[in-house]
């Protein structure tokens, strides 16, 4: 009986929230709407200030559906004179809900949902708890550290959406064993893996080679493989097993008693040997990580394939390949497979570039960057930290990639007009654009590992905000001690 009330005490408290949400998010839209404009912001840029204002509102409080707050530029933006149909004032609306990772997240669910169809899902996840131990503690460290090197290699995106399913399978084949705060501290921590491992590498993620083309064009200096692992890598190395410390605490993991091995190793035995559509599966899933990983030696002659290429090619082939071609049993079935679709996570992914790239487009990120200034008479190292807070908070509502896109022009003026090396401060920016832990449309990782369930947006704001913290604490630290200091970056 008192779970029920518990549960029944949590429910009305999250409605209460939302309702707050949704008077909050309009007042305050209203307000910035119709206040005058402030000074070295367009008008333009004050409406697409206060939708996106409203919209951080819905998605903090989930004043209602998240997937639904990501099509309010449908509606909000032809309203109050962003955009048309067709697209006036150079605010684009309706491209941006195709945006290429949207597909990704499409092609890989296709061949999660072939995992679970045939099973594979669970036979993988037995095998690593076999491996990694009856500690449920172990158990996370494993997926961390399996996520992060997976991410060094292919998108952090594409590493998410991989481990996801897995991870849900060990939830489910352990049921009672397991607590709330396991599932959750394991769910989160692959999207955060991911994003630390991203970072190591000039192809983890997408912000990096985007900050590297921007350094190059404004300051003429190129940042090789090699150099990029001075930058990365140490804040990789440093904050994965901080990160799994974290979680450990924060959701009591190490309380938790050991899973009982043998009940596994029963489980493991009683699968017997793969189906044919396991085996298929696998293939596909072998050759799907072979591509992704090995994309960036083969690129040059076929420039035009890209993760997103990789990602359909998969679904398409789940369509195709026969398990049983006389009785017409191939890998996946269309009806299954779109019913399966993450829809609202592909949405979701859709209205924050929309947002982000509004932002970016109306000059609102720009208006922000410039402010940097009144720092100048400030210590470097207090500018590194102030630079870097205001890019972790901005990171949380729109994509890492149009953070560094809009701010790494602007902070290379800054730097200079005070005398500080722009490149430590644009390096600054695209380590701290990575700290996108709290909500989903801050980074398509979060948005996958929401999309599955185990978590709500309240737990990726509790645990993220502890994270992000944590890693606002470490980067000065590291960048200017290790990065700057130790390796000479920037000097």
């Amino acid at each position: 009986m008192g779970k029920v009330e518990s549960k029944e005490k949590e429910n009305a408290g999250k409605f209460k929230v939302r309702k707050i949400g949704l008077i909050v998010g309009v007042v305050i839209f209203l307000i910035l709407l119709m206040m005058p404009t402030p000074t070295g912001l367009s008008e333009l840029g004050q409406k697409v200030l206060a939708v996106s204002v409203l919209m951080i509102i819905f998605w903090m409080t989930e004043a209602i559906p998240i997937p639904m707050t990501a099509l309010l530029p449908i509606l909000l933006y032809p309203i109050v004179g962003i955009t048309g149909a067709k697209g006036q004032n150079e605010i684009s609306l309706f491209t941006h809900y195709a945006y290429p990772t949207v597909y990704l997240v499409l092609g890989v669910s296709f061949l999660a949902s072939a995992m679970q169809r045939w099973g594979l899902h669970r036979r993988m996840a037995l095998w690593i708890v076999l491996k990694v131990g009856s500690k449920p503690s172990k158990i996370i460290l494993g997926f961390i550290l399996s996520t992060a090197v997976v991410s060094m290699w292919m998108s952090n995106t594409t590493a998410t959406a991989m481990m996801l399913p897995v991870a849900a399978s060990i939830i489910a084949s352990m049921g009672n064993q397991v607590t709330d705060g396991f599932k959750k501290a394991l769910v989160l921590s692959i999207p955060y893996a991911a994003t630390l491992g991203g970072l190591a590498t000039v192809i983890g993620t997408t912000t990096n080679p985007t900050g590297i083309g921007i350094i190059q064009q404004t300051l003429g200096i190129e940042i090789n493989f090699m150099e990029w692992l001075k930058i990365g890598l140490p804040f990789t190395v440093v904050m994965l097993p901080v990160m799994w410390i974290y979680l450990r605490k924060f959701y009591k993991t190490d309380n938790m008693k050991e899973i009982e091995i043998n009940t596994v190793k029963e489980e493991y035995k009683s699968l017997g040997p793969m189906n044919k559509g396991e085996k298929l599966t696998s293939v596909v899933f072998c050759v799907s990580v072979l591509l992704w990983v090995t994309r960036a030696l083969w690129k040059d002659y076929i420039p035009f394939a890209t993760d997103e290429t990789i990602a359909i090619a998969i679904a398409i082939s789940t369509m195709i390949i026969p398990v049983d071609y006389k009785n017409g049993v191939y890998l996946l079935e269309g009806k299954h497979a779109l019913a399966e679709a993450p829809w609202g996570t592909m949405l979701l992914l859709g209205g924050s570039m929309v947002m982000g790239n509004a932002f970016t487009d109306a000059g609102v990120a720009e208006w922000i960057a410039s402010n940097l200034g009144i720092l100048s008479t400030m210590p470097e190292i207090v500018i590194i930290i102030a630079v870097g807070l205001v890019t972790a908070v901005l990171t949380e509502v729109t994509t890492n990639a149009v953070v560094v896109a809009s701010f790494l022009p602007v902070l290379a003026g800054i730097a200079k007009g005070i005398g500080m090396d722009p490149l430590q401060l644009m390096l600054t920016c695209m380590i701290a654009s990575n700290f996108a832990f709290m909500l989903p449309p801050a980074t398509p990782p979060n948005a996958i590992a929401y999309s599955t369930g185990a978590v709500e947006v309240s737990d990726l704001m509790k645990a993220g905000f502890g994270l992000k913290l944590i890693g606002l604490i470490v980067f000065p630290i590291i960048m200017y001690f290790v990065t700057f200091g130790m390796f000479g970056v920037g000097i």
